[in-house]
């Protein structure tokens, strides 16, 4: 109201509404209470001498309602409504300070303003831990883009066909403890608008780490990489230009994953698809959830469909799924899409879906400490590779211990487990029928 008078009437009349505003404060409030003006239309009140919290409510109610039945004249003989908000904070249950409680009290004023206007709150600890933490979050999050703390993981992507890595995920990892998970980043990217500067580093990152990997060997050369991008957002084209400069062979292996957070923007997809040097391969996220869905598909017209983990999980015993994983297949194949199984945590769920759909798959444990699967055997081969920590498999009448990097084949029939001790095991299981006489090297091996 104040800045709304000031600006239409001019200062002199803004000074004739605070004066009104004090007197009214003044008037209605028990003697003894100390009213001061802090700055502007903002004034504190100080209750004191009562017994209970009850009496003083009573008396702020009592206030509330007087300052509602007041107005302020203005020129032309026009009237206004003084009205109040105001917080509120208890000595000494909040603080025996009173620097705190000011403090405390302007919170619960900063709440009402943003919420309902023209109310009295009382000062609540846990809304103002959880600000405090919404706040930090925020701090954290711009010293994350100030200086780029975010890694990335890439996660193998095994072809059903033969077993081999045919490409890598880049994951989003960063090394600050209230930002570990790359939802809490992402949520944080929208409310402050800085989708396109995740969008940036995503890129940059992955295409800067997984070349790294690939000059150390670490990684199969000839795989795809694929990288998640938003929807929405498109990198300006000196961005790409950059990229295409910088990593122009890789980008001929990249393979953009759009995401299913986020609705398709048709300008970004056009801008992302006529960028320099990119290999025109997308990939639909998360098929079946949030955004991806047959509109997105026919939009997009990807080059790999990433089948939701909600439709495969439980795949082998639900048909309804059985039939929509076949409906995906029967759209996808005679268009030369790929399809990829996300989430596949069961020999089960796995055998169902290359039964179904004879496609890429991904199988990714993460056991944790003293994890024993009690065994199995089955008529398919079954690739165990330990990503990273130590597991130990036992195959036939064998014991191993795998460690990072390790990895070993059961053969056809053969009774396998797997167990970890103290310490945590991350595995890719690839499981896949071959008839071949050339897996005859792989068997014991």
């Amino acid at each position: 109201n104040l800045k709304h008078i000031n600006d239409t009437y001019g200062h002199d009349w803004g000074d004739q509404y605070i004066h009104r505003t004090g007197l009214c404060l003044a008037e209605n409030t028990p003697a003894g209470t100390v009213v001061a003006r802090l700055s502007g239309d903002e004034f504190m009140l100080l209750f004191y001498g009562y017994p209970g919290r009850e009496q003083i409510r009573e008396k702020v109610r009592i206030l509330s309602d007087a300052m509602q039945k007041s107005v302020a004249v203005l020129p032309g003989g026009s009237e206004l409504r003084i009205s109040i908000s105001g917080g509120m904070a208890w000595y000494p249950e909040d603080s025996r300070n009173m620097e705190t409680l000011k403090k405390y009290a302007d919170f619960a004023l900063y709440q009402v303003k943003h919420s309902h206007k023209g109310c009295l709150q009382e000062f609540s600890m846990d809304s103002y831990r959880r600000e405090a933490q919404t706040a930090q979050l925020r701090r954290d999050f711009q010293q994350l883009l100030t200086e780029e703390r975010v890694y990335y993981m890439f996660q193998p992507i095994f072809s059903a066909y033969d077993g081999r890595v045919m490409a890598y995920e880049a994951l989003m990892r960063s090394d600050m403890e209230r930002l570990r998970s790359p939802a809490t980043i992402m949520k944080l990217a929208r409310e402050q608008g800085a989708l396109q500067e995740i969008e940036r580093l995503t890129f940059f990152k992955s295409l800067e780490t997984f070349d790294h990997l690939r000059s150390e060997g670490l990684v199969r050369r000839d795989a795809l990489l694929f990288i998640n991008s938003i929807a929405s957002i498109a990198l300006p084209r000196e961005d790409s230009e950059y990229m295409d400069s910088r990593w122009h062979e890789l980008r001929r292996q990249m393979v953009i994953e759009i995401t299913e957070e986020e609705a398709m923007d048709r300008e970004a997809m056009e801008t992302k698809r006529r960028a320099p040097g990119f290999s025109g391969m997308f990939a639909l996220d998360d098929y079946g959830s949030g955004y991806s869905n047959e509109g997105s598909l026919l939009e997009l017209s990807p080059r790999f469909i990433k089948v939701d983990i909600a439709i495969i999980r439980g795949i082998d015993t639900d048909p309804d799924k059985q039939q929509i994983v076949q409906n995906i297949v029967a759209y996808a194949h005679p268009r030369n899409m790929q399809i990829i199984a996300e989430g596949v945590e069961t020999a089960a769920e796995l055998r169902k879906v290359i039964d179904v759909q004879s496609i890429v798959t991904v199988h990714y444990f993460e056991y944790a400490k003293n994890y024993v699967f009690e065994g199995e055997r089955h008529d398919f081969w079954e690739l165990v590779y330990i990503d990273s920590g130590a597991a130990e498999i036992t195959a036939g009448d064998k014991t191993l211990v795998l460690t990072q990097g390790e990895g070993y084949f059961h053969k056809p029939g053969e009774y396998h487990n797997i167990r970890t001790d103290e310490q945590f095991a991350n595995s890719v299981i690839v499981s896949f029928g071959c008839d071949s006489a050339a897996m005859s090297v792989l068997e014991d091996a």
